[in-house]
């Protein structure tokens, strides 16, 4: 190798350094896209909400309305953690469909289009589980409430797949308290996952 570049011309090689140097600088640095940009845009009207805005502050809004829903588990303590996820919502609707693969790669929006819907569930199916399918109500949530779960899972579909969605779903409904003494089939019927969203 010594030899070959010792005996080629000074003029081939520079080429043959600028051609390597401008491949490590694209695998290193790739150039930015459309839906880059629109990932910056997203995570910038989110900044408020979903990120941290100190680098002394851990928790994010998000996080701390989280907390407040959980803990509450009523109407007046998720109001706020629901009116933002709506946001949210709204923002990644408005997202190309072409740049799906690239939010997906966003494992911070995963999470949070995730844990939204799993405790969405979690109120919906009670403390306890529901009663027989017929009564079921989904818990304390309203219509308003419902239309964004189906806005979060309609989101986990696009970006996720429909395999990877059924198996989220699965690992839920096995989680829920009393899910283990019922039978997949009585899982599905008294959960929210089998209200059908196009009605």
């Amino acid at each position: 190798m010594d030899e070959f570049l010792r005996n080629a011309p000074r003029v081939l090689v520079a080429i043959g350094a600028i051609v390597i140097g401008f491949i490590l600088i694209v695998l290193f640095n790739p150039p930015r896209t459309v839906c880059d940009e629109q990932l910056d845009i997203f995570r910038q009207t989110q900044k408020a909400f979903l990120y941290s805005t100190s680098n002394k502050v851990k928790k994010s809004v998000a996080d701390e309305l989280f907390d407040l829903c959980k803990s509450s588990n009523e109407p007046g303590g998720c109001f706020d953690l629901f009116l933002n996820l709506r946001l949210m919502a709204d923002s990644l609707e408005r997202m190309p469909k072409n740049c799906a693969a690239t939010v997906a790669g966003d494992d911070f929006i995963k999470r949070w289009i995730l844990k939204s819907l799993t405790l969405i569930v979690q109120i919906a199916w009670g403390e306890s589980g529901p009663g027989v399918y017929i009564s079921r109500k989904h818990g304390w949530l309203d219509t308003a409430d419902f239309r964004l779960y189906c806005r979060l899972r309609s989101l986990a579909v696009r970006y996720y797949g429909q395999d990877g969605f059924d198996t989220f779903r699965e690992s839920v409904m096995t989680a829920l308290p009393g899910a283990d003494k019922m039978s997949r089939e009585q899982r599905w019927s008294r959960s929210i996952f089998s209200s059908p969203c196009d009605q």
